[in-house]
């Protein structure tokens, strides 16, 4: 008997509703079975159809004797690349099944095809711990390898280009260390319509192949975009049936933009010295007793808890630190002149992992645009037709995060709630995005004097810096005063129509904060760890 998929829902702690994904299991006995997550687009569209992949997969697994779950999250939306509010539909997918199957999370592994192969190449590089395999089909990593006479085939903006890195893979290449990967593309796949340049998966093997990472790559001849032939699926469902992770490797490297994409293993990044650049520690036991570390651009990291039951030396940056008990958790931070030193600093009033920024961290958590209400008429016109336009806007083109030459799109339908009807319990627990100066919103005029910024006049001062002109507007982040897990988000002008210029911001490609006054740019940039100016 072939095995029967079904629709399940799960509760999301995003926005507390209900959320289908798709579920096929060879059998429901006790014994934990291996997973396979398929992040192919359109799994919302045809929830039927996405029913059937599962079932599709798991026949394999079955014809060939072999147990396993299949799931298929929907990412919210089709063109959302299973990032950021996509990303969570993921993994709280992978809890969901968890709860209900026998799993084995050593045998978690991961495929899709097309924006589901870019999905894939992006997951196992920003969750390097949690995949023990992955098979992208004809997936894209690179922002660069989408040229064409001109420019790219999107858009970009100056200010977008370290989100682009920070959600590229071939930009975080080092985190596939202990993740091998099936790469599939077609021979003849180009940039025309959905279609993915073929380079994008020739690089990725030419990179994993530098480093001596675990890889296959198969090129089909005489084939476009559609890559994923019978043949060679089967082997891929074969080939991810036997992958398993090692959960406690001896060499631990990890790079990353941000804090929010911040741990592999027994290795955390928990503050950067710059932000908006990269950001790397390479770990490395030489012997059972000694661990070598070299870091860039870090300022403060954790090591452990580690397989290591015995005290260890630890080398970082070349200097020494002697015999160190690593089954918890030890971290260190360089001071101004570059020298580490051990013990517990306090973060709470600094940047760390669940209070980074950049903008397009609000779109993880519980998000509610909050338009100020008690101003003038024209303050509260233009506060709320701003904020019920990002709706439309931040869901048809997803944020900014698109699928190469195609914008993408998903599900999401931010929350509008005007300033004067927020609720205490949903102003505490969610991120807000806040439109108005203080004279004309409600909320943010709680947090005057809380937060580094003030409007006079035609001047807008933030943090240490100041900006002065008629029609001067921000969009900035900042961690909310009253939820260290949470941010507040301030798009205000010094005149009541002055954030109409910047309704056209892809907010998922946003840095810490942005300045504009009419079509004119005037800064953008990130925070350091002090939430000034770095």
């Amino acid at each position: 008997m072939m095995p029967v998929g079904q629709l399940q829902y799960f509760q999301s702690k995003v926005d507390g509703k209900l959320h289908p994904c798709a579920v096929c299991a060879t059998d429901t006995n006790d014994e934990p079975k291996p997973l396979i997550v398929e992040v192919s687009p359109g799994a919302l569209g045809n929830l039927p159809g996405a029913v059937e992949l599962t079932e599709q997969i798991a026949g394999i697994a079955a014809r060939h004797n072999q147990s396993c779950i299949v799931l298929r999250p929907t990412g919210r939306g089709s063109g959302s690349v299973y990032q950021n509010y996509g990303e969570i539909d993921v993994l709280e997918a992978i809890e969901h099944v968890a709860s209900n199957y026998a799993i084995d999370r050593a045998r978690i592994t991961i495929t899709g095809s097309s924006m589901g192969g870019a999905a894939t190449w992006y997951l196992i590089s920003h969750y390097p711990d949690l995949f023990a395999g992955a098979a992208p089909f004809c997936g894209y990593c690179d922002y660069r390898l989408w040229e064409k006479p001109g420019g790219l085939t999107f858009h970009m903006h100056e200010w977008e280009i370290p989100s682009w890195r920070a959600r590229s893979a071939a930009f975080l290449v080092e985190n596939l260390a202990h993740t091998p990967v099936w790469i599939i593309h077609g021979q003849w796949d180009r940039g025309v319509g959905g279609g993915v340049p073929v380079e994008h998966s020739r690089q990725m093997a030419q990179f994993m192949g530098e480093r001596g990472y675990t890889y296959k790559y198969t090129e089909s001849p005489k084939t476009g975009h559609g890559c994923r032939l019978p043949d060679i699926w089967e082997e891929v469902i074969l080939w991810l049936l036997k992958q398993r992770k090692q959960r406690f490797p001896d060499h631990v490297p990890l790079e990353t933009y941000n804090l929010r994409h911040n741990q592999s293993y027994w290795l955390t990044v928990d503050q950067l010295s710059h932000y908006g650049e990269r950001g790397a520690v390479n770990a490395r036991f030489v012997k059972d007793s000694h661990l070598v570390v070299h870091t860039e651009n870090i300022r403060t990291f954790s090591l452990g808890p580690t397989h290591k039951r015995e005290p260890v030396d630890i080398t970082i940056d070349d200097q020494a630190f002697e015999l160190m008990n690593l089954s918890r958790q030890k971290q260190f931070q360089r001071d101004p002149k570059g020298v580490w030193a051990h013990g517990n600093f306090d973060l709470s009033t600094e940047k760390c992992h669940r209070a980074s920024g950049p903008i397009s961290n609000l779109f993880f958590d519980g998000l509610i645009l909050v338009p100020g209400t008690v101003g003038t008429e024209e303050e509260t016109f233009f506060n709320k037709w701003v904020a019920e336009d990002a709706v439309g806007y931040y869901r048809s083109r997803n944020g900014g995060v698109h699928r190469g030459g195609i914008m993408g799109d998903n599900a999401i339908q931010l929350p509008v709630i005007p300033d004067v009807e927020l609720t205490e319990a949903l102003l505490q627990t969610n991120n807000l995005l806040l439109y108005g100066v203080y004279d004309s919103n409600a909320v943010l005029s709680q947090f005057e004097g809380k937060l580094p910024i003030t409007f006079e006049g035609q001047t807008i001062y933030l943090s240490d810096k100041s900006y002065t002109g008629d029609g001067t507007a921000v969009f900035a982040i900042f961690p909310h005063p009253s939820n260290p897990e949470r941010y507040v988000a301030v798009h205000a002008g010094v005149t009541p129509d002055a954030i109409c210029w910047g309704s056209h911001l892809d907010m998922q490609l946003l840095p810490d904060y942005i300045i504009y006054s009419g079509g004119q740019l005037l800064d953008w940039g990130f925070w350091g760890n002090d939430w000034k100016s770095q």
